[in-house]
């Protein structure tokens, strides 16, 4: 049964580079629709240069709605949102460790 999940995350950090290679090919393993919706525009997630030039409009705490349509949105949605706080996790651990 296709379905539409939304959920909202707040990120801490701009993501890498390799975060965002990542994440894209996370999106991309399922088969729902994967958006990232700020501010009133919306991005394909599955798409490597909307990721980059959306993140780059990523301000530190900002929220962001990831929404996610098709036979797998519900775990796709929680995926990506799991995945997300690690990375902000990580994120964080390298700005607090010392060079």
């Amino acid at each position: 049964m296709k379905s539409v999940e939304t959920k909202t995350i707040t990120l801490t950090n701009q993501l890498s580079m390799n975060s965002l290679i990542s994440f894209v090919k996370q999106a991309k393993s399922f088969d729902s629709h994967v958006s990232l919706y700020r501010n009133g525009y919306s991005i394909n997630g599955k798409k490597l240069s909307s990721v980059i030039t959306f993140n780059l409009t990523v301000k530190e705490n900002d929220s962001i709605l990831i929404i996610t349509d098709g036979v797998d949105a519900s775990h796709a949605s929680e995926h990506l949102i799991e995945w997300l706080k690690k990375e902000m996790d990580l994120l964080a651990e390298q700005t607090l460790s010392p060079m």
